[in-house]
């Protein structure tokens, strides 16, 4: 039993240690990229560090020992809660949905990660015509999904365009309303195109209704660390010379904890609207097979720039998906 009690005490300190490290260098995080890593894990530093806190008493018996276990948990604690709390109460504190107007007319939108890999193509085209959208931004969407749900899709979508190349670069859009191309946009359709992203920038000009530009992208994972940032820097250029209402949606790989991320937000002059709300996973790969699991990550976003307003967004159905997709109603000031 002593034994036993040592190693709990021996994995509880060096749990302790590494979550002390983890917390201050994520809150050092605007320094480096390297260091805003640890940003995305800023749920599970928040509440590991919590933990050890509580149980310190038991984990160590030393005095001294105890006391020094308590001060590194309760510093990555306070570390976390500077960067974990703000945004949490900023999700709580965001005013309630626009009412509707007269005057304006709304839109539906969904921007759906649907995994490239998706098994369940039936289940997704069925999924996505039922929430009725009047614009659908896919990210993800592989030549073998795209094979499985075109036809259906583009019955209900008669307006569409999508991507090909590198691994990030499989996007597409189908809308009910016909739309143009911008220069911004950053879209091939080529088979032998290696880019590794792809960005679509179009402009809708609905009849009797205000014009505004639509966004959608897929940015790569965090790491390595250079190729976010830059994939960042460059959609912040591409959108600066749009003067209309924007509203950017996509899979940006990115949680709101991170400095990178809320960096673009101010630099791109936009407003996110997407406040605690997990979207990934909703699959995890274990025991030899794609399996369901609860999501935990706000990577995917809706963001807006300009006359736009929010009237509703929530997330749907994953349907074969590891990402949940999320929804939106929104309008554009007339008077633009």
């Amino acid at each position: 039993m002593a034994g036993l009690k040592r190693i709990f005490s021996a994995l509880y300190v060096l749990a302790t240690v590494a979550i002390f490290g983890a917390a201050i260098t994520a809150v050092l995080g605007f320094a480096h990229p390297a260091m805003d890593l640890f940003n995305h894990i800023q749920p599970a530093l928040f509440f590991g560090a919590l933990t050890l806190m509580l149980l310190a008493p038991i984990a160590v018996q030393a005095h001294r020992a105890r006391a020094v276990a308590l001060a590194l948990a309760a510093t990555a604690l306070s570390a976390s809660s500077i960067i974990y709390i703000p945004e949490v109460i900023a999700g709580f504190a965001v005013s309630a949905p626009a009412s509707a107007s007269s005057d304006r007319s709304q839109y539906r939108l969904i921007t759906f990660n649907v995994f490239g890999r998706n098994d369940d193509p039936q289940a997704l085209v069925a999924n996505i015509i039922a929430i009725d959208a009047d614009i659908v931004a896919l990210q993800e969407y592989s030549r073998e999904v795209r094979r499985a749900v075109h036809g259906e899709l583009a019955e209900h979508y008669p307006h569409f365009q999508y991507c090909v190349g590198g691994r990030r670069a499989f996007v597409g859009l189908y809308s009910k309303l016909p739309f143009e191309p911008l220069d911004a946009d950053a879209c091939s359709a080529s088979a032998v195109n290696d880019d590794r992203t792809a960005r679509i920038v179009v402009r809708f000009l609905p009849d009797d209704a205000a014009p505004f530009t639509l966004a959608t992208t897929h940015n790569d994972w965090p790491a390595p660390i250079t190729r976010q940032v830059d994939q960042f820097n460059t959609l912040r250029d591409a959108l600066s010379n749009i003067t209309q209402p924007l509203i950017l949606a996509g899979d940006f790989n990115s949680t709101p904890w991170s400095y990178t991320l809320r960096r673009f937000v101010t630099e791109a002059g936009m407003i996110r609207h997407t406040f605690n709300l997990p979207t990934f996973p909703t699959l995890w790969y274990y025991l030899g097979d794609w399996r369901p699991t609860w999501p935990i990550l706000p990577i995917d976003h809706v963001m807006t720039r300009g006359d736009i307003v929010i009237h509703e967004l929530e997330t749907g159905e994953p349907s074969g998906s590891d990402h949940l997709p999320v929804i939106v109603t929104f309008s554009v000031n007339t008077s633009w």
